[in-house]
């Protein structure tokens, strides 16, 4: 968006800034004084990078090539930053990096703070665009530290701003709270610094920000209201770049709330200040926002008049780009052949002064000179030799220390990979103790309660029956989650290997049938095993094994008296097992906590109780063998689980 917006700046220059380039460029084309030209050159590329970035990035370089031949050091650091700058707005961000890293190293020897903190802004602006927010708004805080220690209040407003836009883009991404009210903090500390400076251009912008964060937020009206006041400010201040913005971002919500007869003139009034302005960018901008709007208002006619009108200027953005690049190296190009050949002319003349008198001297200075220089150049020759010597082990040892980097930064980073894996199994070892500390209590808390009062005579046989029915049940459930635990923590505690053999799963289908066989009975159900007995498959029969138990288990659980388990291969991929049940279903919101490590459970169709775990150790099981546990239900009918190995 930057590089739209300053691009939008090229046919908008004043004649007054116009007059100043003129004028620049006739200072920079006379003088012979080094200092007056290279301020010149910086002073031009600092009106062009806005819009012409390639222009901006030729004179900064010419005004660093003369600063740094003069040890004009501080001049130097402002040129590259410039430099950085446009490539930043031409998306070269390798170079715009390496340009800014450049820029700072010279202002942290000058101690140049208010430069420091450009320049770390500047990276911290680069980081952002190459999506890596977190070094970004390491480089923003930096610079606030640096900014807040000099009081430097319009670098902070400019900080504070950003920092609110990382944390805004943020929340509009996943919408945390946090990130919300830090938005908010930011963008209004920002807001606060420029009332007080009176910085209202600063201000049209920062209002603009907080507005799109409470519409998105849900407080839609102090949204708009915010963007209606960054309007007036951008019509007091005919900021015509602010108008566009906030008139287009008015059309966008009333048009998202369906307010056509308000959106439609919010939109026509921006079409027509963008071609007041001849920019063909925001003319394509504006035009596809009213070819959008017609459409949506059934004025088919017009939507196709503004389509062809976005295409067009889209069309022109490029060509006139392109010729602003051309007409500017055409006017170098005639300067520099104009200055060459009035420096020929002048030789020309210095040389026909020459008279015929002082041959023989100018001979013997020639001769002495030509000595000198021959002295000079063999010197100079041995110096080189050393030079390069030196330049070499140099080179070495940089390249030790740059491999030296990237081992620690390598290995920084297997760390961080390694202590984020520790905390999530940490945290899933904790949700596992806690589920079983609440899961095997009930039923042992039953049977001791139930025995207590059996006792002291206070319970008939057939109570006592009733409640030994239910306590067979709730051991039944601890039964399976302690098997179910000792399993898995087998493999946690002693770090066993997954060892992968070839595995039948006709096999593993026939043992979890004898395995269940009294449960199959009691409940009238029918296991089916379709699998054809010469099918193998390469993975850990344990792990495997444990997964079609549980998935078996919890189909007998959720299917109705009568009900079949029908265990297949599926017919597109071999090496994926399908277990359907004619079972009870379920929803997407129930699917969708299955595997998430938080604590589903849901009594059977017989009653049966369950800890909601064993699913959950089957995603981790499943994990470790590079398995993928996929699940289809249909709520009231039946439920599907697909093991693709």
């Amino acid at each position: 968006m930057l590089t739209h917006l300053l691009v939008w700046m090229v046919l908008l220059i004043p004649s007054m800034q116009q007059s100043q380039t003129d004028s620049l460029k006739s200072v920079v084309k006379q003088t012979d004084n080094d200092s007056i030209k290279a301020s010149g050159f910086y002073n031009l590329s600092r009106i062009y990078y806005p819009y012409d970035q390639d222009s901006a990035i030729l004179f900064a370089t010419s005004a660093k090539e003369i600063s740094n031949a003069k040890n004009f050091k501080k001049l130097e650091a402002n040129a590259l930053n410039i430099i950085g700058v446009s490539f930043l707005i031409k998306a070269e961000y390798e170079k715009a990096l390496s340009t800014h890293f450049e820029a700072l190293g010279i202002r942290e020897t000058l101690q140049d703070t208010v430069g420091m903190i450009e320049s770390t802004m500047n990276l911290g602006n680069i980081y952002y665009r190459l999506g890596e927010p977190e070094k970004a708004v390491a480089q923003y805080h930096e610079a606030l530290a640096l900014a807040q220690q000099i009081n430097h209040e319009r670098a902070m407003s400019l900080l504070y701003n950003n920092l609110g836009s990382f944390y805004r883009d943020r929340w509009l991404a996943f919408k945390d709270e946090n990130d919300f009210n830090q938005a908010k903090d930011f963008l209004q500390k920002s807001l606060d610094i420029k009332e007080k400076l009176q910085d209202n251009r600063g201000i049209i912008n920062t209002l603009g920000q907080l507005g799109e964060l409470y519409y998105e937020s849900g407080e839609k009206i102090k949204g708009i209201e915010m963007v209606e006041k960054s309007l007036e400010y951008s019509e007091e201040l005919n900021d015509t770049e602010g108008r566009l913005s906030s008139l287009g971002t008015l059309s966008d919500y009333y048009r998202d709330e369906q307010d056509i007869s308000k959106s439609l003139p919010y939109a026509k009034e921006a079409y027509e200040l963008a071609e007041s302005t001849d920019s063909y960018y925001h003319i394509a901008i504006a035009a596809s926002r009213m070819a959008n709007l017609s459409a949506l208002n059934k004025d088919f006619e017009n939507a196709y008049q503004y389509l062809l009108v976005h295409r067009a200027s889209n069309d022109s953005v490029f060509n006139a780009s392109r010729q602003k690049i051309r007409d500017e190296l055409e006017i170098q190009y005639e300067s520099e052949k104009k200055e060459l050949e009035n420096q020929k002319l002048t030789q020309d003349q210095a040389l026909a002064e020459l008279s015929l008198t002082r041959k023989n001297e100018l001979l013997w200075i020639f001769i002495s000179v030509g000595l000198l220089l021959l002295a000079l150049a063999w010197h100079q020759r041995k110096i080189n030799q050393k030079l390069r010597i030196a330049h070499r082990k140099l080179e070495e040892t940089n390249q030790k220390v740059q491999n030296q980097n990237k081992k620690i930064q390598e290995q920084a980073a297997e760390l961080k990979n390694s202590n984020r894996e520790l905390k999530k199994a940490n945290k899933f070892r904790e949700k596992l103790f806690s589920i079983i500390s609440h899961d095997l209590r009930t039923p042992f808390a039953s049977l001791n309660n139930s025995l207590d009062l059996w006792q002291e005579g206070e319970l008939s046989m057939n109570e006592m029956n009733y409640i030994l029915s239910n306590i067979a049940s709730n051991t039944r459930s601890a039964s399976i989650l302690l098997s179910n635990l000792l399993t898995w923590a087998r493999t946690q505690i002693s770090s066993e290997q997954v060892e992968k053999t070839e595995v039948s799963p006709a096999e593993l289908i026939s043992e979890n049938q004898q395995l269940f066989a009294k449960q199959l009975d009691q409940k009238e159900l029918t296991l089916h095993n379709n699998i054809p007995a010469g099918v193998s498959l390469h993975t850990d029969r344990d792990r495997l094994r444990f997964i079609l138990r549980n998935i078996i288990s919890n189909a007998l659980k959720f299917t109705p008296a009568g009900g079949e388990i029908t265990a297949s291969l599926d017919p597109d991929c071999p090496s994926a097992i399908l277990i359907k049940d004619s079972g009870i279903g379920m929803s997407q919101a129930q699917i969708d906590t299955l595997f998430n490590k938080k604590q589903y459970s849901s009594t059977g169709t017989n009653g049966e109780q369950g800890t909601g775990i064993g699913l959950m150790l089957c995603k981790d099981f499943a994990d470790s063998i590079g398995a993928k546990i996929t699940v289809s239900s249909q709520a009231g009918r039946s439920t599907t689980f697909r093991v693709e190995i």
